[in-house]
């Protein structure tokens, strides 16, 4: 067998979600953690992660996080709206304007609430019983959108690598999800990376999809890859951009965890590098 240089450190409570990604991945260690132990201590600069970012706070608070390339948090605020058809404002949950309004938390991913349409005071309220505080960083926009043929793409350096339908006609991504638009999405994707140029993340995952009402393609969000879903994506290139979202976080696309994330992360059991691999296990898989 091939010597591996790095393995993909996935921090997930369930191997299949991580196993998704094996098929056609060639010779690859893959390393299942369970949110405490990142091992080996000394083969802790071989790992790439892949894993929520509840789990990269903790990494953080435990000073073992990479530097982690994400599109800055308020960053969809920032590019033309007519690549996005809405005007979205990036504020902190207690700056939120009282109405009726689609209404997200920025970074956390919270049960209580959410993104959807809201109104203001019931998502605060949902909110603070998930245990986020006013600081909480969000994102809202007046404007009603009706969306499908949602599809997520890989953006590296200006490419998109690889993509996949995730909603289409109201059905959540399954294995078998297609959808009759992925060409128009692709088209959509390549054009919206190039017209945005260094405003593109260098690394990220591109979510976009179709307006019902207004017939044209649009930007719905970008997310960090390392903590994205990859659906039906090709597993090579998919994990091929991850790793270099695990190094490439400097400057403006530097990941740090909000407040909210940190509170949490310093409530949970703390993430330890260990010197064996007691704990979690290496699987090899071959394309």
């Amino acid at each position: 067998m091939a010597a591996v240089d790095r393995a993909l450190c996935v921090i997930a409570r369930s191997s299949t979600v991580a196993m998704r990604l094996a098929p056609g991945r060639g010779d690859r260690r893959l390393l299942l953690s369970y949110s405490v132990q990142v091992p080996l201590a000394a083969e802790y600069g071989s790992l790439v992660f892949w894993m929520a970012d509840a789990y990269a706070a903790r990494l953080h608070v435990a000073g073992l996080a990479p530097a982690l390339l994400a599109p800055a948090w308020d960053w969809v605020s920032t590019i033309d709206p007519d690549l996005t058809g809405r005007h979205v404002v990036s504020t902190t949950m207690d700056q939120l304007p009282e109405g009726r309004m689609f209404v997200k938390p920025a970074l956390l991913k919270l049960v209580e609430c959410p993104a959807g349409i809201w109104d203001s005071g019931d998502f605060r309220r949902a909110a603070r019983r998930d245990g986020a505080g006013g600081s909480m960083r969000v994102q809202y926009t007046p404007q009603i959108l009706r969306l499908d043929h949602e599809h997520r793409f890989v953006v590296r350096d200006g490419q998109v690598l690889t993509g996949s339908p995730y909603r289409v006609a109201g059905r959540a991504w399954h294995r078998s999800l297609v959808s009759g638009r992925s060409a128009d999405a692709l088209a959509f994707a390549r054009t919206a990376v190039q017209a945005l140029g260094e405003d593109c993340p260098p690394v990220c995952s591109l979510d976009v999809a179709l307006d019902r009402d207004s017939g044209r393609w649009l930007i719905v969000e970008a997310n960090p890859l390392w903590a994205s879903g990859p659906y039906s994506c090709d597993p090579v290139r998919f994990v091929d951009a991850v790793e270099v979202a695990n190094t490439t976080g400097t400057g403006r696309w530097a990941w740090t965890p909000e407040e909210t994330q940190i509170d949490r992360a310093r409530r949970e059991e703390p993430v330890v590098a260990v010197s064996r691999d007691d704990a979690t296990g290496y699987v090899e898989f071959h394309g």
